[in-house]
């Protein structure tokens, strides 16, 4: 990092005098997480806590001259598919925009004009894009987005089947947190929890609760509508070890991205 930069590269740890001398070039990123029923072996937390997780894992791959910092995380997001159930908090959507928003136009008190949001909850990946644009239209901000599930998995490391179904507290959130988190995991009541996603994808040529892979059409669930528990997916498969491969994964995947951010000194004028 620039001699001048901050030895932290956590925003909550600068002083203003600092904050007002970060160099332009600098990259903030906002953690948005959600609070939500994780069914009966995960915590209410999980989304949050992969998300730091992942970010933890950044910051160790990261280039120290890469001048990087992490906004206070977002705890609760929107999750209103989830509010059948003990336990969830959620915003409404266009709240939550607004609440983003603001978090984010503070940052041009600061010469940082680079920002990434990073997501770990798939109920509010479409609410990315237009905060994004928003800031970009009415405060020249550069604003990238990111939901930690979009880049992809180690070959072989999951089946095909998890990848597309488990969506929620399945292997792959449950591997995560085995690693991260283990005293978290309630091992006595994990499970296979089949989505009711998989037979309506058998017997409908393009409607589907998660679209894409060729599939033209969703339509708005509730997690109990897919599962009576509100989960999706094998959770007695996780594995620490899955687990751990896939935080490298990931974490070399946001540090990579947030290079790509640093780098873009003259992709957008003024940003």
């Amino acid at each position: 990092m620039p001699a001048a930069f901050p030895s932290s590269r956590r925003w909550l740890d600068l002083t203003t005098v600092e904050a007002a001398a970060l160099p332009p070039e600098t990259v903030a990123l906002l953690p948005v997480t959600a609070v939500e029923q994780h069914g009966p072996h995960l915590p209410l937390g999980t989304d949050a806590y992969i998300n730091r997780g992942i970010i933890g894992r950044a910051l160790e791959l990261l280039p120290p001259e890469v001048p990087f910092l992490v906004l206070p995380e977002q705890t609760v997001g929107t999750s209103e598919e989830h509010l059948d159930f003990a336990g969830s908090l959620s915003h409404r959507p266009g709240r939550l925009i607004d609440i983003w928003t603001d978090v984010l136009a503070c940052v041009c008190n600061t010469p940082v004009r680079r920002l990434i949001l990073f997501n770990s909850h798939g109920g509010q990946t479409g609410l990315l894009a237009p905060t994004a644009l928003d800031l970009r239209v009415r405060f020249g901000l550069l604003v990238a987005y990111a939901s930690w599930f979009d880049a992809g998995y180690p070959e072989g490391l999951f089946t095909d089947e998890e990848v597309r179904y488990g969506l929620h507290g399945g292997t792959i959130e449950t591997s995560l947190m085995m690693h991260l988190h283990p005293e978290l995991v309630r091992s006595d009541n994990l499970a296979d929890f089949p989505s009711s996603a998989i037979e309506l994808d058998r017997l409908t040529r393009h409607l589907s609760a998660n679209p894409g892979y060729g599939r033209l059409g969703g339509f708005g669930w509730k997690s109990a509508d897919l599962q009576p528990s509100g989960v999706t997916g094998n959770a007695a498969a996780a594995t620490a070890d899955a687990g751990r491969k896939l935080l490298d994964h990931l974490g070399a995947s946001l540090a990579a991205m947030i290079e790509d951010m640093a780098a873009a000194t003259r992709f957008i004028e003024g940003a």
